[in-house]
């Protein structure tokens, strides 16, 4: 017995030796990244980590450099970093506008070849240089974090469809699936705010949805599982000086994708079905003529605002929705190039909304 517990003693002294000891304060913990077009063979990169004072507060640090690739960047930052720079805790990486237009599919490429970067790394785009935008002063837990949460809230509670770079690169690689990313920019007072979603073919962005409109492009992606959204219903008759608006809130959507592969053009009808109740509405009585007139508005808002999206994703050649997918798998020798050139511009697609009003709720 005693032998067995001197062998387990000295194999632990012997394997502890073996590990590196890293102590936090002696890294620099990269928690975001910018990247910027310069030139046509070479980029910006922008690293931000935390640096925790004396008195508990955390300022943000920043080193930039310039080279032909990501690796040369990093390998460049890091001969100027006082102490090692560690990728580990790496959560957003910005992509500045020109850049995102000559393609991005290197930046992506290389982060998912580093282990020690996770797949849920947020990817997004910026109004502007990313540089700027990483290097504002946003929060108290350094920028990194704060826009990592800034994108994950807008996600689980708004309008943003779900996107990290694990999603990325699943809808680049796929045939008949277009990807898409958020946008940010830094505003006048100081700080980041979404205002769109960055529609890409393979890795270039070629169009936007603007932020008001993200819901609408959500409902078609994603689903809501939580959220809100206002409807305008239009001048209320006895006060023609104010507009009636409805809140719906407490949303749930599915939606759904049906197609006559055998129709020519080829027949898709994209089905969204919505639930909620209203939580505010402005006009003088709520009743069920009310919430049914709610409900016909919210439904031709959904299936105007979507069917002018899809047509516009046709005319871009682009496939957020992956109808191209549901097409693939229901064809056997299945051919890209004849999809994107010849079937899907002129693919008779249809979005129809069913929208559910449970309950309503406060009238002003």
């Amino acid at each position: 017995m005693k032998r067995h517990v001197l062998l387990i003693f000295m194999a632990s002294v012997l394997l502890s030796g073996c590990v590196e000891k890293e102590i936090l304060d002696d890294l620099y913990l990269e928690t975001g990244k910018a990247y910027d077009y310069v030139s046509e063979n070479r980029i910006r990169g922008t690293a931000v980590f935390p640096i925790y004072m004396p008195d508990k507060s955390i300022e943000n640090g920043f080193l930039s450099e310039e080279a032909s690739s990501t690796q040369e960047v990093i390998e460049k930052i890091e001969r100027r970093a006082q102490q090692p720079l560690v990728r580990g805790a790496l959560d957003v990486v910005l992509i500045g506008e020109k850049l995102s237009e000559k393609g991005i599919i290197d930046i992506a490429d290389s982060l998912q070849r580093d282990a020690s970067v996770g797949a849920r790394v947020f990817l997004i785009i910026t109004e502007g240089d990313a540089s700027d935008v990483i290097q504002g002063t946003y929060g108290n837990r350094g920028n990194g974090i704060y826009i990592y949460n800034l994108i994950e809230h807008n996600i689980s509670k708004r309008e943003l469809p779900e996107t990290n770079l694990h999603m990325f690169l699943y809808d680049y690689y796929q045939k008949g699936q277009s990807s898409y990313l958020p946008i940010i920019k830094k505003t006048p007072d100081n700080n980041v705010a979404i205002t769109g979603i960055a529609l890409l073919s393979y890795d270039k962005v070629v169009g936007k949805i603007p932020d008001e409109d993200m819901f609408f492009f959500k409902i078609m992606v994603d689903r809501i599982a939580e959220g809100s959204h206002v409807i305008k219903m239009g001048k209320n008759p006895k006060k023609p000086e104010k507009n009636i608006e409805a809140s719906v809130t407490s949303l749930h959507s599915k939606q759904k994708i049906i197609m006559n592969r055998k129709a020519d053009p080829v027949k898709v009808d994209v089905e969204i079905s919505i639930r909620g109740i209203i939580k505010e509405y402005t006009g003088d009585t709520l009743g069920a003529k009310q919430m049914a007139e709610v409900e016909n508005r919210m439904k031709a808002d959904i299936e105007n605002k979507c069917n002018a999206m899809v047509k516009s994703f046709q005319e871009l050649g682009i496939d957020p929705l992956g109808i191209g997918q549901y097409q693939k798998h229901g064809v056997r020798g299945f051919d890209l190039k004849e999809w994107k050139k010849e079937v899907y511009p002129k693919a008779d697609i249809k979005v129809k909304a069913k929208v559910k009003i449970l309950e309503a709720g406060t009238v002003e």
